[in-house]
């Protein structure tokens, strides 16, 4: 038998994918909807260090983030119009799918670590504090949960600012506690277990407060905070898996 053979075997029997495929049949249902791959189950799966309860899709991964801003986009056609050149950092596999095969939009997906991307064929390898295209090259930038994680992240504000054409849009959304009035941060904090106390995960290096806003318009964009999730009912939003509160920040270049 080939390796190829043995390897697509190994692949086809992997646990994770079997565990999956009955996942898939087994909890099958009409309580919720999953907004990004359309599938229908009893409940999603719970999802987090805290275990959020109907967090997680079984079958495309997508998470209450990805779910809030893909309806979103759906409802705000007008984002994306046709000819648009879009940035898309870290890109989530569920806007990947979609965005990749737009006809209308000229995609490029990027991040500092591409090849942990193997299923995106073409990324570029793009830091964000240091981004290699030109001056108002973008018409629009995806930036979801990344910068949490990005030290200079004022300079990764910026180089979004400067890559955006004259009436671009960023959508740059952070895992955020908008109760606190300053965000905290302390570079001095490496210990991942002391990273996870204070910031919420053992990869982020601040917590983001209500100045998020502040710190987004000290780099030129004008900013809407949307509650998109208040647009949805108490059923609504259990039926496709929302928080109560997930927040969309909408950056524009003047």
């Amino acid at each position: 038998m080939s390796s190829g053979i043995i390897s697509s075997l190994k692949n086809k029997f992997h646990p994770a994918k079997i565990k999956r495929r009955f996942l898939h049949y087994a909890m099958k249902g009409k309580a919720v909807q999953c907004p990004c791959c359309g599938s229908s189950y009893v409940t999603f799966l719970p999802a987090g260090l805290e275990k959020r309860a109907n967090a997680r899709c079984i079958n495309c991964d997508s998470l209450e983030r990805q779910r809030t801003l893909w309806l979103y986009l759906n409802d705000q056609q007008d984002l994306l119009m046709p000819g648009f050149k879009m940035l898309h950092i870290a890109p989530e596999k569920q806007f990947y799918k979609r965005f990749s095969v737009s006809n209308g939009i000229q995609y490029y997906p990027g991040d500092l670590f591409p090849l942990k991307y193997r299923h995106i064929p073409n990324m570029y390898k793009v830091d964000v504090t240091d981004v290699q295209f030109g001056d108002a090259f973008f018409d629009c930038v995806m930036c979801n949960h990344v910068l949490e994680h990005v030290p200079n992240d004022s300079k990764a504000m910026q180089e979004f600012y400067r890559i955006l054409k004259p009436g671009g849009w960023a959508i740059l959304n952070v895992p955020i506690d908008m109760n606190r009035e300053k965000t905290f941060e302390d570079f001095t904090v490496t210990d991942p277990k002391k990273r996870l106390e204070l910031f919420g995960q053992d990869d982020h290096v601040r917590l983001y407060g209500s100045d998020y806003v502040t710190r987004l318009q000290a780099a030129g964009f004008s900013v809407e905070v949307i509650d998109y999730v208040k647009k949805f009912s108490h059923n609504e939003q259990f039926r496709y898996g929302l928080k109560p509160v997930e927040l969309i920040f909408l950056c524009r270049k003047k």
